[in-house]
């Protein structure tokens, strides 16, 4: 009896002490889980650039939200109960998620979490629509091949050749309906047309140019100031609100702003800088690596003109190099809305016509996959308002109209033949330069109405 009673208190002894453990061990986990805690890090896409605007939140608590800065990096406070996980959201991504659990939580130092983000690219499906109809031939004639045109209204401006533009080259004029209109034998060694901010077309030559002129069906042609021109016409994007829109860009050189200038004034103000950071980088490391002679006249040319050496080694190393792009960064006034393509950093900027930023808008076409086939420039259609993505692929170019809300391409058109030139758009239509492959037919100027809407 004493021996079954010293038993039974010492099973209630023991059991009392497993309580006790098992409460304290909840109380100690509460303590440690239930705690407030900065989880903070940096959102980067694929290729480890920074991306701006995602929106960061906890799955228990969605509402609750911070976005990235430029530099892609986040904080945000978080009160830890239950296991859950950091979601990262961006209109040109596919959803990332990390789990935020005990072993995290273990892992902070007073009271603060990194979490680094890597995102994907969205993988959405492209319907690609081919047209239905025989492309048109806008003109075509077995003595000439076209080289380059320009619409001139309700007709259209060719430069053409027999053999060479080198040798004997035209300018025609023509009707949409492949009706030629007038013949002129152009001045030596023309290069391309070239039409300006106000829609005048000039003929630009290797040592002159000429603006062209249609009087009463005849082509006159005069001769301009090739400073004027390169300084001052080729430079002019658009005119807006009384004022013009301009860029400092050089080929040679990896960064260049937008300005906007009004017509009786001589001031321009910066509206927006366009800059490759990374070939920034490389472009001025190369000074280090420059023999010491070339630093020197480096450093005299910083003297002369007040421009970093640093600058004058890579416009005269790192540009001929292969891994140099000049950059791709276009205006355009669509509506009443000035549209900025910052291919570096992946944004479409708008700006009203007082130039202060309205939006910026994700774009991801330039990038990934697709960047391999992407072509420049973007091809804008005045009359309907639309932009173009231009890509080529196996030979085909296909047209993808961008989304100018939500900076999406998901409908490519595929234009019917293989290796066209010279692609542009004009009220609904696509024209190119074509000569069938293999064929001893000239070049002939072609059109096709862009569908985009699938049947």
């Amino acid at each position: 009896m004493h021996l079954h009673l010293l038993t039974k208190q010492t099973l209630l002894h023991t059991l009392r002490n497993i309580l006790l453990i098992y409460i304290l061990s909840l109380l100690t986990f509460s303590g440690f889980s239930q705690k407030t805690y900065t989880i903070s890090g940096k959102v980067t896409d694929p290729n480890n650039y920074p991306v701006k605007d995602a929106v960061v939140s906890m799955a228990s608590s969605p509402s609750n939200y911070v976005r990235t800065d430029s530099n892609g990096e986040y904080k945000l406070t978080h009160y830890y109960s239950s296991p859950t996980s950091l979601m990262v959201n961006h209109v040109s991504f596919a959803q990332s998620r990390t789990k935020i659990d005990k072993n995290l939580i273990k892992s902070a130092v007073n009271n603060k979490i990194i979490v680094n983000v890597r995102m994907s690219y969205k993988t959405l499906e492209q319907v690609v629509i081919k047209g239905k109809r025989v492309p048109d031939t806008v003109f075509g004639s077995e003595l000439t091949s076209v080289a380059d045109y320009e619409f001139a209204g309700d007709y259209m401006v060719l430069l053409s050749y027999n053999k060479s533009l080198r040798k004997e080259a035209y300018l025609q004029l023509t009707s949409k309906r492949n009706t030629l209109v007038t013949t002129f034998k152009t001045p030596p060694n023309p290069v391309r047309l070239f039409k300006d901010f106000e829609n005048r077309i000039y003929l630009i030559t290797q040592t002159r140019v000429y603006l062209i002129n249609v009087v009463q069906s005849e082509f006159r042609l005069r001769p301009v100031d090739l400073k004027f021109f390169s300084e001052f016409t080729s430079k002019i994007i658009d005119t807006v609100n009384q004022h013009f829109l301009y860029s400092d860009f050089n080929a040679s050189y990896p960064a260049f702003h937008y300005y906007s200038q009004p017509f009786q004034d001589s001031s321009g103000k910066k509206i927006h800088k366009v800059e490759n950071k990374f070939m920034m980088d490389l472009y001025r490391a190369e000074y280090k690596y420059a023999p010491q002679k070339q630093k020197l006249w480096a450093f005299r040319q910083e003297l002369r003109t007040g421009i970093d050496k640093e600058i004058w080694i890579g416009a005269s190393n790192f540009t001929q190099s292969l891994y140099y792009e000049p950059l791709y960064a276009p205006l355009f006034i669509n509506n009443d809305t000035v549209l900025i393509f910052d291919h570096y950093s992946d944004y479409l900027i708008k700006l009203d016509l007082d130039f202060n930023k309205l939006d910026s808008v994700p774009i991801n076409y330039h990038k990934s996959k697709q960047k391999k086939y992407w072509e420049q420039p973007l091809l804008k259609d005045k009359e309907e308002k639309k932009l173009y993505g231009l890509f080529l692929k196996d030979g085909y170019y296909y047209l993808r109209p961008i989304n100018l809300n939500d900076g999406s391409t998901l409908i490519s058109f595929k234009l019917r033949y293989k290796y066209v030139e010279n692609v542009k758009v004009e009220n609904g239509y696509v024209y190119y330069i074509y000569r069938p492959f293999e064929s001893s037919q000239k070049k002939f100027l072609y059109r096709e109405i862009i569908e985009t809407k699938a049947s």
